[in-house]
């Protein structure tokens, strides 16, 4: 009947630290969907780049005629990167840097971004692990609570009778 056991036992930290920890599980969920979704977009890229429109040729247009090897290289598909084609700029300039810079700078935010994810799926395993220990401890306290009440009412039942 002590007021400080009761609210040890009805405290409502547990709940409030299981509300947080769903919470932060749920907004890494949404920065993983988030990264999926760019590693679709960066995979599944089709920007018609890579389909070359070789234009009908004309009787009497010998002069502007390619040669086969040209022929072959105006057919082939486009093998750059989808990724590449997204982040890198092709026309030059000092405000982009060199073609090997740009490279070197996507590389890097590429690596950064797979060592996020990875760091991502680490952190949301914790917080997992976290909320199941919390709903242990949460069925332990219940457990001693009932104990504690159980004992409490035979306590008083036992002085009831002996008034």
């Amino acid at each position: 009947m002590d007021k400080s056991i009761t609210r040890t036992f009805r405290s409502p930290l547990l709940d409030e630290l299981e509300r947080g920890t769903s919470n932060l599980i749920e907004g890494e969920s949404t920065l993983r969907r988030a990264l999926g979704r760019l590693w679709q977009v960066i995979n599944d890229r089709k920007d018609g780049d890579g389909d070359v429109v070789v234009p009908k040729r004309e009787e009497g247009d010998d002069s502007e005629e390619l040669d086969d090897r040209e022929k072959r290289i105006a057919r082939a598909p486009d093998l750059t990167p989808p990724i590449h084609k997204l982040f890198l700029y092709s026309g030059g300039g000092e405000h982009f840097g060199s073609n090997a810079s740009q490279h070197g700078n996507l590389d890097k935010a590429v690596v950064a971004l797979r060592e996020l994810q990875e760091d991502t799926r680490e952190y949301t395993e914790r917080l997992l692990e976290i909320r199941e220990g919390l709903g242990e401890v949460r069925a332990h306290r219940n457990g001693v609570w009932e104990m504690v009440r159980l004992r409490a009412i035979d306590e008083l039942q036992e002085s009831a009778a002996t008034i």
